[in-house]
Formats: C-alpha cells, sequence, structure tokens
C-alpha cells in the first residue's frame, strides 16, 4: 500500500543546479515538489483508481497553502528544501494532509535548540542529535496541515510527547496544535535531509 497513516507520500531529490543562486534552487526544489506530487497522484490512483480531480491544476488559497481547483479532492501538501521535494495527499476520509523537510546542516538549529530550551520540549526523549529539526518539521507539518500562519510555531504549537524509534530513522511525535488538536507526526532523518508528515 502506498499510504503511510493516511497520507500517501512521495519525494523527490531535483537536478542539481550549478552556481548558487537562490532562486534557481528555490526554483528547483519547487519543480521536485511537483514531481513527488505527480508520484503521489499515481500511487493513489493506483490504490483508489482515477478520479476527476487528479486531472485538475494545482492552485493556492488564501493562505498560500496549496489545493487541487476541484471541489471533490482531497487535501494536499508539498515541501521542498535545497536537494528534495515533497508531495502529499490525503486518503479518502482525511481531512487533513502536511509535509515538510529541511537540510540535516540547516542553520538555525542553536536557535531551535534554545526555543526548546524554554518550552521544555529539549527535555523529551528525542532520539538523535537531529531532534531540533525534527521538532520544527514536525509542528511545520502541523501548520501546513491546519493551514494556519507559520508565525505560531514555538508560540502556541508544542510537542507534547516522542516515542521510540522506528526502522529507517523514523521517529513519531505528537504536536498540540494552536487550535488544541493533537497531531501524530512521522519524523525521519533521511540521507542529507530531516523530513515530517501528518495527517
Amino acid at each position: 500500500m502506498p499510504a503511510e497513516r493516511g497520507l500517501v507520500v512521495r519525494w523527490s531529490s531535483p537536478a542539481p543546479v550549478d552556481g548558487a543562486d537562490m532562486r534557481a534552487r528555490r526554483a528547483a526544489g519547487r519543480l521536485a515538489s511537483r514531481v513527488a506530487l505527480g508520484e503521489a497522484i499515481a500511487a493513489w490512483r493506483a490504490a483508489f483508481g482515477d478520479a476527476e480531480w487528479q486531472r485538475s491544476p494545482v492552485v493556492h488559497d488564501a493562505s498560500g497553502a496549496p489545493r487541487f481547483d476541484h471541489p471533490s479532492a482531497p487535501a494536499i501538501a508539498l515541501a521542498h528544501a535545497a536537494g528534495l521535494g515533497g508531495g502529499a495527499i490525503a486518503m479518502p476520509g482525511v481531512p487533513h494532509a502536511g509535509i515538510d523537510c529541511e537540510p540535516a546542516d540547516a542553520r538555525g538549529a542553536s536557535a531551535l535548540r534554545q526555543l526548546a530550551a524554554r518550552s521544555g520540549e529539549d527535555r523529551l526523549a528525542w532520539c538523535d542529535d537531529a531532534w531540533p529539526l525534527r521538532m520544527w518539521c514536525a509542528k511545520e507539518a502541523v501548520v501546513k496541515a491546519e493551514r494556519a500562519s507559520a508565525d505560531l510555531l514555538g508560540r502556541s504549537l508544542r510537542v507534547e510527547a516522542v516515542h521510540a524509534p522506528g526502522a529507517g530513522g523514523t521517529q513519531p511525535v505528537e504536536v498540540r496544535s494552536h487550535l488544541g488538536r493533537t497531531f501524530a507526526v512521522v519524523t525521519e532523518a533521511v540521507g542529507a535531509h530531516v523530513r515530517a508528515f501528518t495527517a
């Protein structure tokens, strides 16, 4: 089955971009997320059949969140970072989709550690040194799933629990959203990236 915890998730690595042009790297990441979404559509179709929304364009709502331009389309989410793009589609009956990814060497880990020290999230049973990015990606995935404003991170979203790590560098965590809902989020450290997804 191509689904993971209520989502069909696919990841894609963009073609290498010469030079250090930030716009070119961002464009490559966005393209990789669209490729991953195309692969997720194919996997969704194989599992659940053909649907009209699969041929609809992706548009963005008022908050900038992606969606298919079709009334019966499932929730989707896109993510991209240097060297990786991701696409997720909710399975039938699942109202949310959220994913995020960051390079494992992303700047800002020390700031995330400081934020976590103030909230107590640094004292949770994280499985490795990638925990600041696991925490960040998990919260970003929840923000995307709820179509919430990103400025809520660190103030009203909290990782409340982390669970024993699984195979392949995964560690499930629980994030309480600003609306009081708890999301089960899978975090992964795979290769040069940390990534997370939730439904």
